[in-house]
């Protein structure tokens, strides 16, 4: 294993830099790409404060955060990891999962479970469930932030009972910063283990509902997919913000006439549509957010003075929250489900018997390529995986000077 580097020295007045890696099922292999360049190239000065996640972006979080003491080479160990995923393992459905259908689809007894036990699903989720219990060190994550690796690690999921995005945050001292109220939204400060991160990844009705304390939780994404929010609750005014969907596929922008006769909205269809709704959020709506307060400090900075932020923080009870925010996006240059689509079509997945391979093969025959949506999210074969990977090298690559910028290198 790599020896662990010392500590950063911590200059007092320099800004604090977040990581927030989103959701989207084996297209977050991307996120590693983007990592690996970062390390690889910028060096290990590339300092993270904070590290947010949801979803696959809590389960990669969870990984960069557990060896944050081991930079240099955390991409390429995190990227071994993922080499361990198929997509047989991943999506395995087997026969007990058939005849437990009926109690899973409409059962209502709840049994009496432990913490990080799993509820329902229809895929048997074991053996992703043992990689991010076994692969992550999870003491290591607070061993980190109490050495000063690491200020603080969050993730975040939706509890099933009322459907409120619950942030949970680690620190070192178990303390919150001030934490302005939000409808629908909650903060949890604890020591985050693998049945946090599970549950983030937890997508409703396909993978097992994870019990946390004495709530069962779901994928974050379902409200929360990009969480930058809890980044910026946590003290951060730099932020590099990880999306896994190109900027040209928003098809809700697209004319509403515009060849609506070559669409057939069959259920596989359907379905990449919904995982598009679900767990790929509009990063723009909060990062123009941030924009705004950006405009609005600099305003006051040049109408009222050095001490506008601090005067104004005081008036609203909120201190320390008004004050610039530099953002760095960094998304896929290339459509990932045409991506997926031609690996699947490439390579055919005779490799694998499982359901899920045989669903994809049948799209393929069918040459229902306007279902890659889907592909894109459970493709978890390693041509797709490494595509993955390289681009999200390659994005960051073309974003050097932003990165640079980001870390006063």
């Amino acid at each position: 294993m790599p020896a662990a580097s010392k500590p950063p020295h911590r200059d007092p007045q320099r800004p604090r830099v977040a990581l927030v890696l989103s959701g989207g099922g084996a297209r977050g292999a991307y996120e590693i790409g983007v990592l690996r360049y970062i390390r690889e190239q910028l060096g290990i000065d590339t300092h993270f404060d904070v590290i947010t996640g949801t979803s696959v972006g809590a389960i990669n979080g969870a990984y960069v955060a557990a060896t944050a003491d081991r930079p240099r080479a955390q991409a390429r160990m995190l990227q071994r990891v993922w080499s361990e995923l198929t997509i047989d393992k991943v999506y395995h459905f087997g026969w007990p999962r058939v005849r437990e259908l009926p109690r899973l689809l409409f059962g209502k007894e709840l049994p009496k479970i432990p913490h990080g036990a799993r509820i329902g699903g229809l895929v048997d989720a074991r053996h992703l469930e043992q990689i991010v219990r076994t692969q992550i060190p999870w003491r290591a994550i607070s061993d980190n932030l109490h050495r000063g690796h690491l200020d603080a690690f969050a993730c975040t999921a939706t509890a099933v009972a009322n459907g409120i995005t619950t942030t949970f945050v680690h620190t070192a001292s178990g303390q919150l910063p001030y934490w302005p109220p939000a409808h629908h939204e909650a903060v949890v400060p604890t020591p985050i283990t693998a049945a946090h991160a599970l549950a983030s990844a937890a997508i409703p009705i396909l993978f097992p509902a994870v019990r946390v304390g004495d709530r069962l939780f779901v994928d974050g994404s379902l409200r929360q997919n990009t969480p930058l929010r809890p980044a910026l609750r946590l003290g951060c005014q730099r932020l590099l913000v990880i999306g896994l969907r190109n900027a040209d596929a928003e098809d809700i922008d697209s004319p509403l006439g515009e060849d609506v006769h070559q669409v057939f909205p069959n259920a596989v269809f359907m379905l990449g549509k919904m995982l598009n709704a679900l767990m790929l959020d509009k990063i723009e709506a909060d990062l123009e957010r941030i924009e705004q307060t950006n405009r609005l400090v600099r305003a006051g900075l040049a109408a009222f003075g050095p001490d506008f932020a601090e005067r104004l923080g005081a008036q609203m009870e909120r201190p320390a929250i008004y004050r610039e925010v530099q953002t760095v996006l960094i998304r896929p240059s290339q459509d990932l489900g045409t991506m997926a689509w031609e690996e699947a079509h490439k390579s055919g997945l005779s490799q694998y018997s499982g359901i899920a391979a045989r669903w994809i093969r049948r799209m393929i025959a069918a040459g229902d390529d306007e279902e890659s949506d889907v592909a894109s999210y459970i493709l978890f074969d390693p041509g797709y995986l490494r595509r993955a990977i390289d681009l999200g090298y390659s994005d960051a690559e073309s974003q050097r000077a932003e990165l640079l910028s980001l870390f006063d290198r």
